[in-house]
């Protein structure tokens, strides 16, 4: 959003782009608009990227990064990604962006995962409830809570933190702008049922899904959530969609 983005100008003719915090559902045109006023402001030789306060991206932050560097190539200039948090940089890594950005393979650690009580095992009842818009950022507040208290890594907490953004991404822009979430933690498995009251997701974007080519801007949020999720399964008609994740849960 737009709070997440800042621009500006530096005395050494680089244009700065400082990406904050959650960076979802982001009005590309807005950012695109103000990076271009500061380029014609002052003669820039450099586009530099700071992600060192961005916790997370969803396909839009993702399609961003795209859409800045493909800016920087046309005018000529540098275009550099850098101070990284683990997550986003692996993040990058999952969506076959790594080379494209110039980026060092991030390394493989295992995490640490603390011990379960045992009760924890039983079924329970995340969260259950309607969202449009504005509610997006409130229900990926609940879902990390929860995440940290069952002792999902850091890493597996962003995956889960993605797949439910752009699920919910996908309904607020193309399932009438509104949705309805329920998350329910059985056994060792999370579950996420989001849907909505669409028109319906096109069986193009269903069948035989690969790798979006690197550079390619869409299509990559969808594919990314079938990849990271332990299971995918959708329901989709003129009358709407239902989309059912699983996630395994630290044992």
């Amino acid at each position: 959003m737009d709070h997440s983005v800042q621009v500006d100008v530096t005395a050494q003719g680089t244009v700065r782009v400082v990406l904050t915090g959650s960076v979802i559902l982001v009005r590309h045109d807005e950012v695109l608009a103000r990076v271009e006023q500061a380029m014609k402001a002052e003669p820039s030789t450099r586009m530099s990227v700071d992600l060192s306060r961005a916790t997370s991206l969803d396909s839009s932050g993702v399609a961003l990064l795209l859409l800045l560097r493909r800016r920087a190539n046309r005018a000529g200039v540098a275009f550099q990604l850098h101070d990284l948090r683990p997550e986003v940089r692996q993040h990058l890594h999952m969506a076959g962006l790594t080379a494209f950005f110039g980026l060092a393979t991030p390394g493989v650690t295992a995490p640490h995962v603390p011990e379960r009580d045992s009760h924890a095992m039983a079924l329970v009842e995340v969260l259950d409830q309607p969202f449009g818009l504005d509610d997006i950022r409130v229900v990926r507040h609940r879902l990390s809570s929860y995440a940290a208290s069952v002792g999902m890594s850091d890493m597996d907490q962003y995956k889960l933190m993605l797949a439910a953004t752009e699920i919910m991404a996908n309904a607020v822009r193309h399932g009438g702008g509104r949705g309805h979430i329920r998350v329910v933690a059985q056994e060792d498995h999370l579950l996420l049922e989001i849907s909505d009251e669409g028109p319906g997701i096109p069986r193009r974007y269903l069948e035989a899904p690969v790798r979006p080519r690197p550079g390619r801007i869409g299509l990559a949020g969808l594919w990314l959530v079938r990849e990271i999720c332990d299971r995918f399964d959708v329901e989709t008609g003129p009358g709407g969609t239902t989309v059912r994740l699983t996630i395994v849960l630290p044992s």
